[in-house]
């Protein structure tokens, strides 16, 4: 009887045809590891292998460059990194006038600086794919919505636009908080837990730099930072199960004991000393919703794939990272984010609307944006000029969590979404009659 072929009696030929044809890096490491026969052909093309599932992983979905910035500015914490931070914010910022010149920088900047370069991104992918995914099951209903008639949408086919839109803010809200956010905390060993005094001095201690900010917030144009708010709204959701378990988890474990603070009843089961040390600080732990999303989707990804004691630990033992939004400390001051610096400011030009026709749809704003970030306006006014900033925290309060500057404008028709302009917030803006209506 003639054996059964098997992958270590195939060519090298075919082997090398057949390992260029897996789709992701798991799948891949477990095929390699599985053969001596294929590791020993894998090596031989390794660089080759991987730079091309690198470039059909990410293809026309997301800019190559907004990932490489993600993963480069991981540990470089502003306040302790300043100069390398900057510089990598920087680089970011100037990728398309980079991308034209003939520099070696281009290469730097575009491209992966290696194999150990190109297995980051390849793990951050499936970071990213991760929430996408969940993101298409997930999205919360519109309030305007039927829920029986939500059902059917889901789970949503986004386009190539709006997965862009998405996989875009998602990578500037980890660049954010690797160099702008909060630092993820290493809880203090049971046996030596803080003073009160020490414990509370981790929180909020925010370092401000009006040039890093800039150098971000300022470079984008702010449409693109409500697609990170609309993506930074579902991620906090994410959070609302865990916390959930882990109050339920920590009560019943605590049912019926003789005291009421974990390290007496506990033991090498307590959760790390925090803000929350009995039965009681529970109810406290979803105020503490935004402190933990400030800490960026690779820390979120990591909480919802620990088991449950590392999970309970991660989440409680940052609790005192500090409120910072991803928005950062000032901007919440409209002064604070503009003039728009490069690349943002070639959006800061008189009849911007007959501009944004001429980019491509990822470079310019969905309809959602268009109707509630802008004031009626001539084609004379410049960006600037007409963008509604009174409307903005109607936007974080009530429509970041439906996703609002993501879809599409078909998908915003046939949701019959109610993209209203409250006008009555411009009557304290100097020469507020020019944009108000009158009556006939």
């Amino acid at each position: 009887m003639q054996a059964k072929p098997t992958l270590e009696g195939l060519p090298t030929e075919l082997l090398i045809i057949i390992l260029s044809q897996i789709p992701d890096l798991d799948t891949l490491k477990s095929i390699v590891l599985s053969s001596p026969v294929c590791h020993r052909v894998y090596l031989t093309i390794r660089s080759e292998l991987l730079h091309k599932l690198l470039k059909e992983q990410y293809g026309v979905i997301l800019d190559l460059s907004e990932a490489i910035t993600a993963i480069r500015s991981k540990g470089l914490l502003l306040e302790h990194y300043e100069e390398q931070a900057i510089a990598v914010l920087d680089n970011w910022r100037r990728r398309g006038e980079i991308r034209q010149s003939s520099s070696t920088l281009t290469a730097r900047v575009a491209q992966p600086d290696g194999l150990e370069e190109i297995i980051k991104l390849l793990h951050f992918h499936k970071k990213l794919h991760f929430f996408l995914e969940d993101y298409t099951i997930n999205v919360p209903r519109p309030s305007w919505m039927d829920p029986a008639q939500w059902e059917q949408e889901l789970p949503i086919r986004m386009s190539d636009t709006e997965k862009r839109r998405f996989m875009r803010a998602l990578c500037r809200l980890q660049t954010h908080a690797n160099i702008l956010g909060p630092p993820e905390e290493t809880p203090w060993p049971p046996e030596d837990p803080p003073s009160p005094d020490l414990r509370w001095s981790r929180i909020g201690n925010s370092f401000e730099n009006e040039q890093a900010y800039r150098l971000f917030f300022g470079a984008m144009p702010p449409w693109e930072y409500q697609e990170m708010g609309c993506v930074w709204s579902y991620l906090m959701t994410k959070y609302d199960p865990v916390i959930k378990k882990i109050s339920t988890d920590l009560r019943d474990a605590m049912k019926d004991a003789p005291g009421q603070f974990f390290w007496d009843v506990l033991g090498d089961e307590c959760p790390p000393p925090a803000v929350i040390d009995t039965v009681e600080d529970l109810k406290n732990i979803p105020g503490y919703t935004k402190n933990l999303t400030s800490l960026g989707p690779d820390f979120l990804y990591r909480v919802l794939h620990a088991t449950k004691i590392p999970q309970r630990n991660m989440v409680i033992g940052n609790l005192t990272t500090g409120n910072r939004p991803f928005i950062g400390i000032g901007l919440v001051i409209w002064d604070d984010r503009y003039p728009f610096t490069e690349p943002a400011d070639r959006h800061d030009v008189r009849n911007f609307e007959q501009f944004w026709s001429t980019l491509s749809p990822i470079d310019q704003p969905n309809m959602g944006w268009r109707e509630l970030g802008l004031i009626p306006h001539t084609s004379e006014q410049q960006l600037e000029d007409a963008l509604f900033e009174e409307n903005e925290q109607n936007l974080e309060e009530k429509e970041w969590s439906w996703g609002y500057a993501l879809w599409d404008e078909a998908r915003l028709n046939e949701w019959k979404a109610p993209l209203v302009r409250d006008l009555s917030l411009l009557s304290g803006r100097v020469n507020a009659h020019l944009f108000l209506p009158t009556a006939p």
